[in-house]
């Protein structure tokens, strides 16, 4: 199984449906060698490198063979090393060439390389260091970096907790300069159940839920929870309205369907590309 992944990758909804319908959660996922042609990419942002690692460690945790084809542009194989994309698979066991990529000096606007987290003493460890690394970097704003550690922890929260990952969840934190800005920039990705199935352990709420948008858009409103008790749900409905405020964005994806949050209150989630587990990603201004 070949997928060729785009010139421009910003994130999975670059991928024409056809591309990844497979879904390597599945048992019967291919059993052929899994294939991922990364080496036409001359640009990828931080949420599509997620979906690098994702699809691929699925397919591996089922005992798929994998390869990933790093990028030809030297910029871009430096950048998704850097963040440690190429070492975490390859010691899940993918091949990964990474001849002649050079590892470049601690990248500074890095805060927190791309990290598997399993359980809430992860999630807080990390928490905890990234808000001392963000202090000791001098990048933007210092009344914003308490925040970023939250958000950052919040979503990771989520995910470790409701997402039954085979894989785990994977996050990271950067400083990024973009046209439109600079902003700290979080994401984390898990390869779990989704959003849909986590609230459809509730009964109460399974006649609500047709697809994985309506999912997202109801796991963002006050006191909405798979578990079905009345003290959690708080965190990602938290998260969203902390994200609506001016030059914010927050992205959550799971499965088939995506929601962009920000100032805006008529936002509404939609269909789009597979993800194959639920990622949230968070852009922060400063």
């Amino acid at each position: 199984m070949l997928i060729e992944l785009p010139q421009r990758f910003v994130n999975a909804s670059n991928f024409r449906v056809r591309d990844v319908s497979n879904d390597p959660r599945r048992s019967d996922f291919s059993d052929e060698e899994l294939i991922i042609d990364a080496r036409h990419i001359e640009f990828i942002r931080p949420a599509a490198v997620l979906w690098c690692l994702v699809y691929p460690l699925l397919a591996l945790v089922h005992g798929r063979s994998c390869r990933f084809l790093v990028p030809e542009n030297a910029g871009v194989c430096v950048y998704m090393r850097s963040l440690g994309m190429f070492d975490i698979l390859q010691q899940a066991g993918a091949g990964v060439d990474t001849r002649g990529i050079g590892r470049s000096r601690p990248d500074p606007q890095l805060i927190v390389s791309l990290t598997v987290l399993n359980s809430q003493r992860d999630v807080d460890e990390l928490a905890n260091s990234a808000l001392e690394s963000l202090s000791e970097s001098h990048l933007g704003s210092a009344n914003t970096h308490p925040f970023v550690s939250e958000i950052f922890a919040e979503i990771a929260l989520n995910a470790v907790e409701h997402s039954q990952s085979p894989v785990g969840a994977i996050g990271f934190i950067q400083f990024y300069e973009f046209a439109e800005g600079r902003r700290f920039v979080c994401g984390v990705a898990d390869g779990g159940i989704g959003i849909r199935q986590s609230l459809e352990r509730n009964s109460a709420l399974r006649e609500r839920i047709f697809y994985d948008w309506d999912a997202i858009e109801l796991a963002t409103r006050e006191r909405i929870s798979g578990t079905g008790s009345p003290t959690r749900g708080i965190g990602l409905y938290g998260v969203a309205e902390d994200m609506r405020s001016p030059g914010h964005q927050l992205i959550i994806h799971s499965g088939i369907g995506v929601m962009h949050i920000n100032e805006d209150l008529r936002t509404a989630a939609r269909r789009t590309t597979l993800f194959p587990g639920t990622l949230a990603y968070a852009s922060i201004p400063t």
